[in-house]
């Protein structure tokens, strides 16, 4: 009873990631025109433009990733078998992590900064500036759904599922 809990916390959790994720993305969407054209004169520009449509996008998967496989353990979890039950925690517990490690070192920079401590809130940019802040909204729900996983990794292996 307890695991279902958990999953149907990751559910919850994760849904609220996805819509950060989406006014993120569709915010950073906005500057997309701009950012291409110079994008075509600086390859600085064309790799921060790859970098931010990547991270945003892996932070995204993740966290669809994770409410997926959260709804199908607490849909059906006993009735995947054992390799699934007891292997499903650990390697989403390590896709979050990995996801908002990546996420967090091209926007927070090394270390647990804010995102606004590498990426700086700009004049007159409020969708930018708004999807900055979504984006630290992001990296605080992997972060949740990361110690969620291995909460829920822990309890299958203490359980037996």
């Amino acid at each position: 009873m307890l695991l279902k809990l958990i999953h149907l916390s990751q559910i919850v959790i994760a849904a609220y990631g996805a819509m950060q994720c989406q006014v993120a993305i569709t915010k950073l969407l906005e500057y997309e025109d701009a950012t291409k054209k110079l994008a075509k004169i600086s390859s600085e520009a064309d790799r921060q433009l790859h970098k931010t449509r990547t991270t945003q996008a892996v932070g995204a998967i993740a966290i669809l990733l994770s409410f997926t496989v959260s709804v199908l353990l607490t849909t059906g979890g006993a009735s995947y078998g054992p390799l699934v039950r007891y292997f499903a925690s650990p390697v989403m517990a390590l896709t979050v992590f990995a996801a908002r490690v990546y996420l967090r070192d091209f926007w927070a920079g090394k270390g647990d900064k804010p995102v606004t401590a590498n990426k700086v809130p700009l004049p007159k940019m409020e969708g930018y500036n708004e999807a900055l802040e979504k984006t630290q909204k992001s990296l605080e729900v992997l972060g949740w759904l990361t110690i969620s996983w291995v909460t829920s990794s822990v309890l299958a292996i203490i359980q037996g599922y």
